[in-house]
């Protein structure tokens, strides 16, 4: 488990892996709790997060997703 500050308090705080990242519209990998004052909060993603930064381009396309782009251009490409 990796250490962070509480950014109320400043004291030692945990980051503990968010259960819904990835789905819908869960964005933040990890959650702050602090455990002095009891915060609880998002926690900053790292920027170098890699493919699995949960943006668009890093989701694999399906044969469907191909199909929709094709219509919504008229049929070409």
């Amino acid at each position: 488990m990796r250490e962070a500050s509480c950014p109320q308090c400043r004291s030692a705080a945990r980051l503990v892996a968010n259960p819904y990242y990835g789905a819908g519209l869960a964005v933040h990998r990890d959650l702050l709790v602090c455990q002095d004052c009891g915060y609880s909060g998002y926690a900053e993603n790292d920027r170098d997060a890699g493919p699995d930064s949960g943006s668009v381009a890093a989701l694999d396309e399906t044969p469907l997703h191909r199909l929709l782009r094709r219509l919504r251009r008229g049929g070409t490409g």
